[in-house]
């Protein structure tokens, strides 16, 4: 949390007063969370992730936008992406009533923009992303899925979520 202090100073015929020093504190109203419905992926595979941004203030807050890496990481001199989106799941819901759909840029990264937090309510963004061939298909291959919420006057919140690769083998025969 942010702290601040506050003095006044009154000046009136060349004689100047200070006030005492007041302490306050800002405290964030807008938290969030991100999970991913399955713990596990394959190459191919759509992983679907829920971000709930709570707003515990008695303000509606809004212009926020959500903006997703889709897992992007760096190797050698690439940024590679083992995350697609998947065109037209984005739903958005306010206290579990779905609203109309916002603003989507698929990228990556992913920009969620036009959302609105009513006041002491949870909105809940919900999508897909298929995984490709840029997500680490051995057994401790991992995916880190990272969303920045910011806009509307609000202080930036990140959320992750990690998931792994599907630890079974993945055989057919024909």
């Amino acid at each position: 949390m942010a702290v601040f202090f506050n003095q006044a100073t009154l000046t009136y015929n060349d004689n100047t007063t200070n006030s005492n020093i007041v302490t306050g504190e800002i405290i964030e109203v807008l938290s969030a969370t991100k999970t991913a419905v399955q713990d596990d992926y394959s190459t191919n595979d759509t992983v679907t992730y829920l971000i709930n941004i709570v707003n515990s203030g008695t303000t509606a807050i809004s212009g926020i936008t959500v903006s997703d890496d889709l897992g992007a990481y760096e190797f050698d001199t690439q940024t590679l992406t083992p995350l697609t989106y998947e065109e037209n799941s984005v739903k958005y819901f306010v206290n579990g009533v779905l609203q109309a759909t916002p603003t989507v840029t698929a990228g990556p990264p992913l920009v969620i923009s036009g959302i609105a937090v009513p006041a002491n309510a949870i909105v809940t963004i919900a999508y897909t992303a298929e995984a490709t061939d840029f997500a680490p298909p051995f057994a401790e291959g991992i995916v880190t899925n990272t969303a920045l919420i910011s806009g509307g006057g609000i202080t930036e919140i990140t959320v992750t979520e990690t998931i792994a690769a599907e630890s079974s083998a993945n055989l057919t025969i024909t």
